[in-house]
């Protein structure tokens, strides 16, 4: 092969590709071109490699090829107007998206923690099955309330968002199974019945409510909506409508993603109230109030502005562009 020939046969694509690289915006043709002279130039590297290894040319296509690459996958176009944008719709049209799911699933965490508080309750001593009753009043006395203070309040807050984010994740990531999800949300406000039972029976209604609802209507909140995106990947696996499961899978896996964001975040807000707010010496009826506020900013999100997200078009799933170039690039 000569060099020179070739060279000149193809410098023109190669300065075009290096003029797309360079760019700090694309048009939609522009990138299909980009990708194109970058698969072209990819063999033409190829064929020098194999029947002319000129030292200098190759490394010089084989850095241009790099940026090329690089610029293909690489979100160039991302800007802090994005960025606001994925926070204040995407993020509210994801919640919004499984919003019945996560008010279910608040209802079935509702009535199994009432539940089981009730029956504790007209049936004492079932916790002392297991729990004597000098381990009831150490608990009531002393272990609930120090659990808020034993630890710095930034250690604290960083330790609940961990375990709390921990529960979130293995409800959607073990969503798929449908068991696991609904296994933790049961055990959860089982849990919770249970405790609020041994704190009423010993008198302790005053301190309980006090010290959960700060920090607890947004925490418990958080896991609801949690569980409720795992079983509903399940739901998308068993209900596929038109599209294949794998298909279904990954749409809904895709804004699952986001919503994991979303309670990350959220579970992070809880962390700092349960570290600062509930074991502060503020008015109960005020850390209360912050607590609530708190809680209605996800509610809020999830149906106002989740609605309102919704209708200007936002999709947190594959878009219909996205389906067409998926097809066009498989093609």
């Amino acid at each position: 092969m000569d060099v020179d020939v070739f060279t000149g046969a193809h410098a023109k694509a190669w300065r075009r590709l290096e003029e797309l690289t360079s760019a700090s915006r694309l048009t939609g043709a522009e990138a299909d071109e980009l990708v194109q002279l970058y698969r072209q130039g990819s063999t033409q590297l190829s064929q020098l490699r194999s029947t002319a290894p000129d030292p200098g040319l190759v490394s010089q296509l084989s850095i241009l090829l790099v940026k090329a690459r690089g610029r293909i996958g690489t979100p160039h176009n991302l800007t802090w107007a994005a960025i606001g944008e994925f926070f204040t719709r995407t993020i509210p049209a994801a919640l919004y998206r499984i919003r019945w799911w996560s008010v279910a699933a608040t209802a079935f965490c509702m009535i199994v923690a009432l539940a089981a508080g009730f029956w504790c309750v007209a049936n004492p001593e079932a916790i002392g099955l297991v729990l004597s009753e000098r381990g009831q009043e150490e608990y009531v006395n002393e272990a609930f309330a120090q659990y808020y203070s034993e630890y710095p309040h930034a250690s604290f807050s960083a330790k609940v968002w961990t375990n709390n984010a921990r529960i979130a994740a293995i409800c959607v990531a073990a969503g798929i199974t449908g068991i696991l999800p609904l296994q933790v949300l049961f055990s959860n406000s089982l849990s919770l019945g249970v405790v609020a039972a041994l704190m009423h029976n010993h008198g302790a209604d005053y301190v309980f409510w006090t010290l959960i609802l700060p920090h607890g209507l947004l925490e418990l909140s958080c896991v609801f909506v949690a569980g409720a995106a795992g079983v509903r990947l399940l739901w998308a696996w068993l209900v596929p409508g038109g599209r294949t499961r794998a298909k279904s899978l990954a749409d809904e896996g895709r804004s699952t993603i986001i919503v994991v964001v979303a309670l990350t975040l959220f579970l992070g807000l809880s962390g700092i109230l349960e570290g600062f707010v509930t074991p502060s010496s503020l008015h109960p009826g005020l850390k209360i109030g912050i607590g609530a506020a708190a809680c209605a900013l996800l509610w809020w999100t999830t149906f106002w502005v989740g609605r309102r997200a919704t209708e200007m078009g936002v999709v947190t799933t594959v878009s219909e562009d996205e389906a067409a170039a998926e097809v066009k690039g498989s093609a």
